[in-house]
């Protein structure tokens, strides 16, 4: 038998699924273009790392927290890593000599002496800092005390963090970071024991 569809009910079947695609396309292309517009003003993968690269007062606080953890916990490594441009320089001044590698080659040094169990905690604080910009480019003397492991919290160590910087007109990148602890034969100097005037 041939079976008859009503024009009136096919009518209304149409509108309503016709309906249903007006109702949720809008809502289908409010998610995706926020998706989007959210993924584009933060390509560093959190808002916070965003906020990081905003100035060089904010660059250098990342420094010291991404790499200061306690024992039990793991340093924010991803977020160290943002801080810094493609194969940046890292440059150790010790009293044996001079230790060069890039930014991926301090992280994976500073993770393995984590998973080894040589490094159990770690924090470093900055004391001091001098600072000079010339229009994208910057210096930065940062004084830090750092302390390896609970048990050494006695025992701090002092020295400078010597930071390139420069701004893409777009955020600040570091370019380079040089340091040296301090020994009993070179002490500090007292002008990098106080803050920026």
């Amino acid at each position: 038998m041939r079976r008859y569809f009503h024009p009136v009910r096919l009518t209304k079947r149409l509108f309503s699924k016709l309906a249903l695609v007006f109702l949720f396309f809008p809502l289908f292309y409010i998610c995706v273009c926020s998706s989007e517009r959210n993924s584009k003003a933060s390509p560093y993968g959190s808002p916070s790392i965003s906020d990081d690269v905003s100035s060089i007062d904010a660059m250098v606080n990342a420094i010291y927290e991404s790499i200061t953890f306690s024992e039990g916990e793991e340093p924010n490594m991803e977020r160290f890593r943002h801080l810094f441009a493609p194969h940046a320089s890292f440059i150790r001044i010790t009293p044996e000599g001079m230790i060069k590698t890039d930014s991926e080659g301090f992280i994976s040094s500073f993770k393995e002496r984590i998973k080894s169990g040589k490094l159990k905690s770690f924090s470093e604080a900055e004391i001091s800092r001098r600072t000079n910009v010339y229009a994208h480019i910057a210096q930065v003397f940062s004084t830090y005390q750092k302390i390896m492991n609970q048990n050494d919290r006695s025992n701090p160590v002092r020295g400078i963090n010597s930071l390139q910087l420069y701004h893409d007109g777009e955020r600040w990148w570091i370019s380079s970071i040089t340091w040296e602890d301090e020994q009993s034969n070179n002490l500090i100097p007292d002008e990098y024991l106080h803050k920026d005037a």
